[in-house]
This record gives structure tokens, C-alpha cells and sequence, in this order.
């Protein structure tokens, strides 16, 4: 009968499009070892299960969790957000935002919610949801009856493409796939053309309506890349830049 390690296993391995010898081979063990893990015939050590979840990409509370299956601690911690340690890393995102200004930057944990803006992003989201919710998703879906995104319908479908990956990505995600059918489920987006958006776009801006102002602004997103806490290493930084002088004279007047 398989272990509870052993089912963890199996899923992520189905999840990651994984045959038993692909993963034995990216993790660089036999796949009849791989097979006795996953029938619970074999006990893995703690370096296995390290191993199997570098191969697999596991996101780190998935991490965890396989470790606590195999009777093993966990590996990443999982502090609260004031926490000392993570005083540098919020220290860092306000540092970031704040010399992004005047253009819109914000912080996004993993569920899409805001959680530090600069003052040209808290100009755009007053716009978009004066008093409303701090969640992209939400906001998005709520200024859909607006005249503020001109090609909200583009920005929608893209928001769900990647939404989707994000949710593959971390082998499902209860509130993200709330957020995904939500999105997927208005009116508009059902009704999109798929042939009538340009994927092949070198870049595609969002592009907001402020009175007479049309606002061009394309995004990069910053991940931390050696921050090991489960909830602040899945924080994400996106900065927005002008696509052109008209834009940037705005933000910076």
C-alpha cells in the first residue's frame, strides 16, 4: 500500500507530465528505486526526498510537506510577516518601489493581493477601485463595466493564461482556481476572439484611460531568488514602464 510520501510523490510526478524513468532520471536515481518509493516498498532518506523535490521543482510548502510525510522536519521556514528576519526583505520591496516612482509598481504575494504599492500604482488602483479590494484579480473583473483599460479584454485573457500556469505550477492552488474561474466566468471573457489578440506582439502594455490621457505601460516582474520563507519567497515585485514619452511625461508631471 503506498506510504503518504509515496502518494505526494506520485501526484507531483503526474503533475509535472513525468514518467517514473524521466523523473529517476532527472533525479538521477534508478526507476526501480523510484517505483519502491512510490509503492511504499522503500523509505526515502532525507537527501532523497531533497533530491526528488529539486527534480519535481516543488514549491517550497510542498517541499515541506513532503518532508513531514517521510518523517523528516521541515526544511523552509515559515515565519510571520513580522518577523526580524524578514525585516531586510520587506525593507528591499519598499526600497524597489520607491525608486520605481513615479511609474506604478506594487507587491504581490501568491494569491494576487497587494501588499505594498508606490504612490503612481496607488494612483492607478484609486481609479480602478476607489475603497475596493486589494486583490489584481478583483480589481481587474470590477473595472471591466469602466472606460479605464482600453484593451481590458487582452489584459484579461492574459491575466488568465498566466494564472492557469501559475496555478500548474504549484499543483493546484484552492484560492487561485477560485480567482481563475471568476475571471474565466465574465461575460467578457467568454466572449473574447481569441484571433482578434495579437499574441505576437513584441510586448503587450496594458493601456489605461486616465480623461484624456492614454496611458501605455508594460510590466516586469522580480521574484527573490534565495529567500527560503515559504510565504515571502513567493512574493512578486512588478514594475511598470512608460511604452512611450506621452506616458512618461504624465507620470513624472
Amino acid at each position: 500500500m503506498p506510504s503518504e510520501f509515496g502518494a505526494i510523490l506520485k501526484d507531483w510526478r503526474k503533475t509535472r507530465r513525468f514518467s517514473q524513468l524521466d523523473l529517476s532520471l532527472e533525479a538521477e536515481m534508478s526507476a526501480r528505486h523510484l517505483s519502491f518509493l512510490e509503492s511504499g516498498r522503500a523509505n526515502p532518506s532525507r537527501a532523497m526526498v531533497l533530491r526528488l523535490s529539486e527534480a519535481l521543482q516543488l514549491p517550497r510548502p510542498a517541499a515541506n510537506q513532503a518532508l513531514s510525510a517521510a518523517g523528516f522536519a521541515p526544511v523552509y521556514p515559515s515565519l510571520s510577516d513580522d518577523a526580524p528576519e524578514l525585516a531586510p526583505v520587506h525593507q528591499a520591496i519598499a526600497t524597489m518601489l520607491a525608486h520605481h516612482d513615479p511609474f506604478p509598481g506594487y507587491a504581490i504575494d501568491r494569491h494576487w493581493n497587494i501588499v505594498n504599492s508606490n504612490q503612481g500604482a496607488q494612483m492607478i488602483l484609486a481609479l480602478a477601485s476607489p475603497g475596493g479590494p486589494a486583490n489584481l484579480i478583483d480589481i481587474l473583473i470590477n473595472s471591466a463595466g469602466l472606460e479605464l483599460i482600453e484593451n481590458w479584454d487582452e489584459v484579461a485573457v492574459l491575466s488568465l493564461s498566466r494564472l492557469r500556469t501559475e496555478i500548474l505550477e504549484l499543483g493546484g492552488d484552492d484560492q487561485l482556481s477560485a480567482l481563475a474561474r471568476r475571471l474565466a466566468s465574465h461575460d467578457r471573457v467568454r466572449k473574447v476572439d481569441m484571433a482578434s489578440i495579437n499574441l505576437n506582439q513584441a510586448v503587450i502594455p496594458t493601456i489605461f484611460r486616465v480623461g484624456e490621457h492614454r496611458l501605455s505601460l508594460f510590466s516586469v516582474i522580480a521574484q527573490f531568488g534565495s529567500v527560503q520563507d515559504t510565504k515571502a519567497g513567493e512574493t512578486r515585485i512588478e514594475l511598470m514602464f512608460p511604452m512611450d514619452q506621452d506616458t512618461a511625461r504624465f507620470f513624472e508631471r
